[in-house]
């Protein structure tokens, strides 16, 4: 058994000593062979290698980048094929000497680089195909250069607004807007460079006017789904003109992914609400200064000599502020000789016409918010506004009639009507910018509160629309505010014009000749110097619609202008010197006559001729006294009558009645007693003094009704008004004891404005007493008032009621003046307190309290409710927490004032910040109980003390404080910079 085993294990010895030795010698004998194979694969690799370096440097020509292991393979199978030469060129050498020991290792090393050659050659294959990915293209960010704008202040400011706005995390959707080339898109780009690092992606859209939906799907097709995962994704939407559905567009942009911002610039701001933009910023034009440091960087300059100089200056600020026009401009001019410079100036003063070869990339560019307009009325009102003067003012008001005389509108019910219509145009034209608010300076204010509203042209929109109307077939030659003092022009140059514009220049001379004119409608030489228009003027102009000669100084009218048998508009107001106007009855078709500030002295049997008249306006001449009896009736078509007759017959006022369709009725005359009942009356300023009184708040109030040194009983139809009124002011009224109970007739559910003056017998405003006796009914019926009494009061003014004793006593059913916000009182001497402090407590919106020279005053607020009947006092508890309104609290001039509240409750004055008593001797506390105001602090040494404390220190020095801020120091006489000490010199 023994021996077969171990006989077993010999063999299996034998045959693996064998297997050795036959291998063995396989190396020494094969080894030219497998050296052979492995110069061979490392041939092949070289050859693999080659390949796909050549795919490697074509890939690398287009800026692709390179797949992953590409370069670690090609640094290997560098290595292999190197030490490949190296072997084989030593192999040989060796196998000269033949040493089998070399032999052997050789050929074994030959065999095992051979299986590392072809495997890497196997893990090469797939990059003989391909070694990279495709390009992806350079994002927005990376190709976009930043602007300079060092001292571009007003785009830094929008910047930094719109950045803030984006960073907000309560936004998704932020809007730029403003006038075309004004750099909305800059800005946009700006922001995406300023903050990309915030975003995983952002993505830039150019929208224009002609939407690509497939465009955008396609471009926010990867960012959304980056949305989607949750990545913060910013999308700029740049140029949009209507409307985008943006889930439409494949945009996830909903509460759900506040991820996702977009940013989207247009030229309106009714897109922006469309799309429910959260912040809405508006990108301004330069100022002066910035448009010209960005002109000097344009054209690469920052040393001038003074003639190229001065002629830049004037490149720029025809440039209107707007870069775009800017940069246009000055990459033109850039390195242009000095003569170059003045014709291009030459040109950009030059009347606009076909050459606007200068300001052809503003002008095209702004011409596109034009041609978007698709409202045809929006179009002619935007061109009509371009025969106003560059930088002048446009009002509403004249806007409209020029429209309705020119038969712009379809047929609208009445001119009130046109002016709304005109009004929304005029708000979408601004929401464009294609206009823009009026400079709100006090100069303009009398313009302003007859025209209602005014607003103005950019001066590139301006250029833009004198450009279209060269264009068009309604052809306007517009010379407005050029400094003309004579127009003498061809008859064959300016025969196919339509409109002509000369206002605002100084023309005191017209053609003595005829003008053919044919085409003629619209004819505007307002504001000159005329003293004399020739008779022969106005025969050409047969077409004509508009005659507009406002503000000059002729004293009598041409013959001709009987010829415009198709005049439909006339205004001849403040020619001073015109008194005689019995000619203008032949004008049949006339619909607006304005002869408002002329010298006319009284209104002829003539004008009864104009039956076709709605708007007849003869306010402000003061020399008129007479209006010929019956002509007024004869007006049927008016709507519109602004009359002052301060002297003379006024029975004229008795014909009203007969103008179904009057709706506006400005009526300045020395007695009311003949006004009738006039029930279509939807705006009204009626009064008897020379001047309106509250012609401030005109526009604010479109009913006010004045009523001064009336003795008599007021008549129906004066009660009727009183009703319908918004302002009411009753002067010198004697039997006048309160406003309500005395004057109710039928509620006050209009009344926003009160004054009281002189009513020498009035006691109080209200008399709740009274009203109690009322109940439910009186003599004229029952009540019909909608709400409670002066629900809707905002300002009561009363000024020397010298029997005013208090204007109300106690809170009661019928009344509420919870929208009172102001109150001033003057010169009242029987008043003891204003109202008890049940009354102040439902004042919850009272912000604006001013009493001065009331010399009987005591206090303001009373604690109680102590009634003029004299019944029990209920005092209010002295822990009540009682808050007040107020915004600031005037006192003037009240000897006998001992405190602002008699009462010992805690009064919070949370919106409290202007605080002014002057000569209240008697004054030595607020109140009796704690006082607390948020907004005000009081120091005493230095020491913070209480308003109690602070008048009574005050009251030992002189009486008087001026308090607005949040210090005082008293006794060291240091005070803050925005509170005074006062004198006592009076307010």
């Amino acid at each position: 058994m023994a021996e077969t085993v171990i006989s077993s294990i010999t063999g299996k010895v034998v045959d693996l000593l064998c297997g050795v030795a036959k291998r063995e010698i396989s190396y020494v004998c094969n080894c030219s062979e497998n050296v052979e194979k492995y110069k061979n694969e490392a041939d092949k690799l070289s050859s693999m290698k080659g390949r796909v370096q050549q795919h490697i440097d074509l890939a690398k020509s287009k800026g692709e980048d390179l797949l992953e292991g590409v370069e670690e393979w090609m640094k290997k199978a560098d290595d292999y094929t190197s030490n490949a030469t190296q072997f084989t060129n030593g192999g040989e050498d060796q196998e000269k000497r033949f040493n089998l020991c070399t032999l052997r290792r050789c050929s074994k090393t030959a065999i095992k680089k051979t299986l590392s050659l072809r495997q890497h050659q196997e893990d090469g294959k797939s990059f003989e195909t391909c070694v990279s990915l495709p390009a992806q293209a350079p994002g927005f960010t990376d190709l976009y250069q930043s602007k300079n704008l060092e001292d571009i202040h007003t785009q830094k400011l929008t910047l930094k607004k719109i950045i803030g706005a984006i960073e907000d995390d309560t936004t998704q959707i932020v809007g730029i807007n403003g006038l075309g080339g004004v750099g909305k898109t800059t800005l946009a780009s700006e922001v995406a460079k300023a903050i990309k690092n915030q975003f995983a992606d952002i993505v830039f859209i150019a929208v224009s006017r002609t939407v690509d939906a497939k465009m955008i799907q396609e471009k926010v097709k990867v960012p959304a789904s980056r949305i989607i995962k949750g990545e913060k994704v910013l999308i700029i939407l740049d140029d949009v003109w209507e409307e985008l559905k943006l889930q439409d567009l494949g945009i996830p942009c909903v509460s759900e992914h506040m991820n996702c911002k977009i940013l989207l610039t247009s030229r309106s701001i009714e897109v922006c609400a469309a799309m429910n933009v959260q912040k809405n910023i508006s990108v301004n034009p330069l100022q002066e200064e910035e448009a010209w440091t960005l002109f000097e960087r344009v054209v690469g300059k920052s040393e001038w000599h003074d003639k190229l100089k001065e002629v830049a200056l004037k490149i720029v600020k025809e440039c209107g502020g707007l870069p775009l026009f800017i940069q246009a401009l000055g990459k033109a001019l850039k390195d242009k000789e000095i003569k170059i410079w003045k014709a291009t100036l030459r040109r950009l003063h030059a009347p606009m016409d076909g050459d606007v070869i200068y300001k052809k990339e503003g002008i095209l560019q702004l011409k596109l918010s034009y041609d978007h307009l698709e409202d045809d009325v929006a179009k002619s009102l935007f061109l009509l506004c371009s025969m106003f003067p560059e930088d002048g003012n446009i009002g509403l008001k004249k806007l409209t009639h020029y429209g309705l005389a020119l038969g712009i509108f379809n047929n609208p019910d009445s001119i009130h009507d046109t002016k709304d219509i005109v009004q929304l145009v005029v708000e979408s034209l601004k929401s464009s910018f294609l206009l823009l608010p009026a400079d709100d300076f006090s100069f303009f204010e009398d313009n302003r509160r007859e025209e209602e509203e005014l607003f103005k042209m950019h001066d590139l929109v301006r250029d833009m629309a004198l450009f279209v109307t060269f264009k068009g077939d309604d052809k306007f030659l517009v010379k407005s505010g050029k400094g003309l003092r004579e127009w003498q022009p061809r008859s064959d140059v300016i025969k196919s014009y339509k409109k002509i514009s000369l206002m605002e220049n100084k023309i005191c001379k017209l053609p003595d000749y005829e003008l053919d004119l044919p085409y003629l409608d619209t004819f505007l030489i307002r504001n000159n110097e005329l003293s004399i228009v020739p008779d022969e003027f106005f025969r050409g102009m047969k077409e004509l619609k508009v005659l507009d000669m406002l503000g000059n100084n002729f004293s009598s009218l041409p013959q001709s202008l009987t010829q415009l048998t198709m005049l439909r508009l006339l205004d001849l107001s403040d020619n001073m010197s015109l008194c005689e106007i019995s000619l203008l009855g032949g004008l049949s078709c006339l619909e607006i006559l304005k002869l408002r500030r002329t010298g006319i002295r009284k209104i002829p049997e003539e004008i009864g001729r104009l039956t076709n008249l709605r708007l007849l306006d003869v306010y402000y001449c003061y020399d008129l006294s007479y209006v010929t009896p019956g002509v007024i009736s004869k007006l049927i078509m008016l709507e519109e009558l602004y009359i002052s007759l301060m002297r003379g017959d006024c029975s004229f006022l008795t014909e009203l009645s007969e103008l179904a369709l009057l709706k506006i009725l400005h009526l300045r005359v020395w007695e009311l007693r003949y006004i009738p009942k006039i029930e279509t009356l939807i705006e009204f300023d009626i009064g008897t003094s020379e001047q309106a009184r509250f012609e401030h708040t005109w526009g604010l109030y479109k009913r006010c009704l004045e009523v001064s040194e009336y003795r008599c009983s007021l008549t129906m139809p004066i009660r009727k008004l009183i009703q319908l009124s918004e302002v009411l002011t009753l002067s010198y009224i004697e039997d006048l004891d309160n406003i309500l109970p005395d004057l109710y007739q039928e509620g006050f559910d209009e009344l926003r404005h009160i004054v009281l003056r002189r009513c020498g017998n009035v006691r109080s405003l209200v008399k709740t007493c009274d009203l109690d006796g009322i109940q439910t009914s009186n003599e004229s019926g029952p009540m019909k008032t909608k709400g409670k009494f002066f629900s809707h009061v905002e300002v009561i003014h009363l000024d020397h009621l010298d029997r005013l004793e208090l204007l109300w006593d106690n809170p009661h059913q019928y009344i509420s003046f919870c929208n009172l916000v102001e109150i001033l009182i003057y010169n009242s001497s029987s008043l003891l307190k204003l109202f008890p402090i049940s009354v102040a407590q439902g004042l919850v919106n009272l912000k604006d309290l001013t009493i001065s020279n009331c010399k009987s005053l005591v206090n303001v607020i009373s604690d109680g409710d102590e009634q003029t009947t004299g019944s029990e006092t209920e005092l209010v508890k002295k822990d009540t927490n009682i808050v007040f309104s107020f915004d600031r609290i005037r006192l003037y001039n009240l000897p006998k004032l001992e405190s602002f509240y008699s009462g010992h409750s805690i009064i919070k004055y949370p919106s409290l910040e202007d605080i002014r008593v002057h000569d209240c001797p008697s004054m030595k506390r607020w109140s009796y109980g704690e006082n607390r105001t948020t907004k005000i602090k009081f120091y005493d040494e230095e020491r913070e003390c209480s308003i109690n404390d602070y008048i009574a220190g005050i009251h030992e020095k002189n009486g008087n404080f001026t308090y607005k801020g949040v210090k005082v120091l008293l006794n060291n006489e240091l005070v803050q910079e925005d509170c005074n000490i006062c004198s006592n010199q009076g307010m």
